[in-house]
């Protein structure tokens, strides 16, 4: 499935803070970086602050079509929400989405705090669908935590966990999930 524009512009966002920081995120050399010009970037997004806003809305817009898809494929198992987050984070791993979730957090971070409220109103989603299904409110919480400390351990490069090591946690997570 080829990308469209704005995708492209995400990407070259997220390319730009990882491989020459934050500091360098900058309208022009996001356009660069896309093989288009300032003009054309700004065609799409009025401001880097625009930009950001945009890049954190469409990686939560991405991972909730993702969390859509399992809780339909689960919607019989036990506590399909959960477990869609958890098959989500996976999934998401596995494309390589997360590049571009860590680095829309970490520019909104500094950027702007009040751009993260995509990014709070999506947990306190998780946190009132996962009291719905999970009874052991510490459960859903370590769930959700383990879940994020994947994507920020990758975020800060902070001792990532290879492949195997995020797939046998993730599988452990579910087990406990259906234990509990």
């Amino acid at each position: 499935m080829s990308k469209t524009k704005k995708e492209q512009i995400f990407e070259a966002a997220a390319h730009t803070i990882l491989k020459e920081g934050l500091s360098q995120l900058t309208l022009q050399q996001v356009a660069e970086h896309a093989n288009m010009t300032k003009a054309g970037l700004l065609y799409h997004f009025s401001s880097k602050e625009d930009l950001i806003q945009q890049m954190n809305e469409h990686a939560v817009a991405s991972f909730r079509q993702q969390l859509d898809t399992y809780q339909e494929t689960y919607k019989n198992e036990k506590a399909p929400y959960v477990r869609a987050y958890i098959l989500a984070t996976l999934n998401d791993l596995d494309r390589q989405n997360t590049t571009q979730l860590c680095t829309s957090m970490l520019a909104t971070m500094s950027f702007d705090e009040a751009l993260l409220n995509p990014w709070r109103h999506f947990y306190a989603e998780f946190k009132e669908k996962a009291a719905e299904e999970i009874n052991d409110l510490a459960l859903s919480q370590l769930i959700r935590l383990a879940c994020d400390g994947i994507w920020f351990s990758e975020m800060f490069q902070l001792e990532p966990l290879n492949r195997e090591e995020k797939t046998l946690l993730l599988h452990r997570i579910l087990h406990i999930l259906e234990e509990g």
